[in-house]
């Protein structure tokens, strides 16, 4: 008897040859080898599929619902979600990747990347609030967003204003404000749980005026951490104090503190204010190994999310993959906490980062609080508006003998943070952990009876089963 992912990639190849790729072909591999996290690239996937329409994404959902098949969609390649063995791996970046302006909405297709919305949107000196790279397509736009406009702003998520969704089924949903009934309640939905209902093919942002964003750079020791937590809540909205715990050539034997100051006003005054607030913080430190100003376009005229190399030397704009090429491992995990990270935490959490199994790992600050708090946890399925900061956890190594050592020292700052934690980000919430259950149920809280009986409506026999909820 013929498998349902057998008999899925052969109605596939019935009706649209031309853009199935099989396990023996280069461009199966190819496709695999350009998926950014690296166990989703190990990973063997039924076949690829790189449709050029919402009507073959709609052929190939309609195909898989009816064989008994499952289905995961890459789109900026960057979760672990996005390539499951056995699978049909829906390679929406392949053709489905561009993004246009039409007037003050931006109108972007499934596949494309949030670089590639900002490019669309330079022309006109706007933008839409994404995360911290430009390479996160839109599993991070609907399931969340955070990065330095946050505060100011909100989600990526919050912007959205029309999607286009296939359906399990097949069918196609042209999903807003104006929808009514149970399409209502899809709408709802996408805003944080889109991946568990439907392929988003395109969808239309809001976007915002916006001019050069002024960033102030730090490198302290890790006697600066208690202080950055008192600091950053006091903060305006439009500023932000993100931080990280890690490693820099500058500091050969001793991890470090990175704290970075970005300011969305132009306002001379509120950037002193800014200024004032992060000397504060380093006033707190008895070696400020490197500081820095400047003010550049969001997001590529802005230095990376990571601490500088030697000499204050900018790290290396972070690239995509190679097919081919060597790659290492990843496990991360991502948890909101709210404004009370106190000095017994920072002690806690500097014993941790100085413990790390390799110099790759870090423990992220990401902080939001302000405009965040603006949409009420259950006005969209995204839960955790109350948050101050998301915490992404990142174990990484290159040596397989580091590996549990690493998954370890993650949970052991889980565990550290765990007093704090208010809640969970979805896009590292992964199938087939001890922690998945508990971690859905943080992720969504309230809102997860209704998103589980949504998802029985509308994919009952699993065809998007390999994301969790």
């Amino acid at each position: 008897m013929r498998s349902p992912s057998a008999e899925c990639v052969q109605q596939l190849k019935a009706i649209v040859p031309d853009r199935v790729h099989l396990p023996d072909s280069t461009s199966y591999r190819n496709a695999l080898g350009k998926v950014f996290f690296p166990d989703a690239a190990r990973r063997h996937p039924a076949c690829v599929v790189q449709p050029v329409s919402a009507a073959e994404v709609a052929t190939v959902m309609a195909i898989a619902h009816r064989t008994g098949g499952a289905i995961t969609v890459r789109g900026g390649g960057l979760s672990s979600n996005c390539v499951a063995d056995g699978a049909v791996m829906l390679d929406l970046s392949a053709h489905l990747h561009t993004a246009r302006l039409e007037g003050d909405r931006v109108v972007v297709a499934g596949g494309a990347t949030m670089g590639t919305m900002l490019d669309a949107l330079a022309p006109a000196h706007r933008v839409v609030p994404v995360g911290i790279v430009r390479h996160a397509g839109f599993g991070l736009a609907t399931r969340g967003g955070f990065g330095y406009l946050t505060r100011s702003l909100g989600l990526t998520l919050d912007h959205l204003v029309e999607v286009e969704l296939v359906l399990p089924s097949g069918e196609i949903l042209h999903l807003s404000e104006a929808s009514t009934g149970d399409e209502a309640d899809l709408w709802w939905a996408v805003r944080g749980c889109a991946p568990c209902f439907g392929v988003v093919t395109s969808a239309v942002l809001r976007t915002h005026r916006a001019g050069p964003v002024w960033v102030d750079r730090m490198m302290l020791g890790l006697d600066a951490l208690a202080k950055y937590f008192r600091v950053a809540p006091e903060l305006p909205r439009d500023t932000t104090m993100g931080a990280v715990l890690g490693y820099s050539d500058e500091s050969p034997d001793e991890p470090v503190l990175f704290v970075y100051t970005a300011c969305a006003s132009r306002d001379e005054t509120t950037i002193a204010r800014a200024r004032t607030s992060a000397s504060g913080v380093a006033a707190a430190s008895k070696n400020v190994l490197y500081r820095s100003e400047m003010s550049g376009r969001y997001l590529d005229g802005l230095p990376e999310f990571t601490p500088p190399g030697r000499s204050g030397r900018d790290p290396e704009p972070i690239r995509l993959p190679v097919p081919g090429e060597p790659r290492g491992s990843f496990f991360g995990k991502a948890v909101f906490t709210g404004p009370t990270l106190d000095s017994d935490i920072a002690e806690a959490l500097a014993a941790q980062i100085r413990g790390a199994p390799t110099r790759q790992c870090r423990i992220d600050f990401q902080h939001s609080g302000g405009a965040l708090a603006d949409v009420d946890d259950t006005d969209t399925a995204f839960w955790g508006r109350t948050g101050e900061w998301n915490v992404p956890l990142n174990a990484v190594w290159s040596d397989p003998y580091d590996g549990a050592a690493c998954l370890a020292w993650a949970g052991g700052a889980l565990d550290a943070l765990a007093p704090h934690t208010i809640g969970v980000y979805s896009v590292e919430v992964r199938p087939g952990f001890p922690e998945t259950g508990v971690e859905i149920s943080a992720a969504y809280g309230g809102n997860l009876r209704r998103l589980r009986t949504l998802r029985q409506t509308h994919d009952p026999r699993g065809v998007l089963a390999h994301y969790p909820l």
